[in-house]
């Protein structure tokens, strides 16, 4: 059984980079300081990745913008918020085995405990978590 609390996840770090290729790098490094001596570190960061190359490629955020990167943990493990300038669509898995593109968000629908989107005026936020 789990039990929900009301307290709020604790920030681990936050990290805002150009909407440019670049940025994929500069974000994996910041999580593996980050997440030292976490058994899953590597998928944490794998879905990362994927998560600021799709901002960099399919966003504004390539265009100019920003992608920001929060990492906190709570009572469900660690959660990753990767937020973008927003684009013309929402996120989505392709399920076709030919899709040019998609892929990433199959990766990480494997690899993390849950995955979700968040969308506002502002941009478009992916989100996933790494249980315990």
């Amino acid at each position: 059984m789990k039990v929900a609390t009301d307290e709020a996840p604790a920030v681990l770090g936050v990290v805002t980079v150009p909407g440019m290729p670049r940025a994929v790098q500069a974000v994996r490094r910041f999580a593996m300081e980050l997440l030292t001596e976490r058994p899953f570190r590597d998928d944490l960061v794998l879905c990362l990745s994927e998560l600021v190359t799709n901002a960099v490629v399919h966003t504004a955020s390539g265009r100019g913008g920003h992608v920001t990167v929060a990492i906190t943990e709570g009572g469900e493990g660690v959660q990753v918020d990767v937020s973008d300038d927003g684009g013309t669509g929402v996120p989505e898995i392709c399920h076709e085995a030919e899709g040019v593109s998609g892929r990433g968000l199959r990766l990480v629908e494997g690899l993390a405990g849950s995955w979700g989107v968040r969308v506002s005026r502002e941009g478009t936020t992916v989100w996933f978590t790494m249980d315990r």
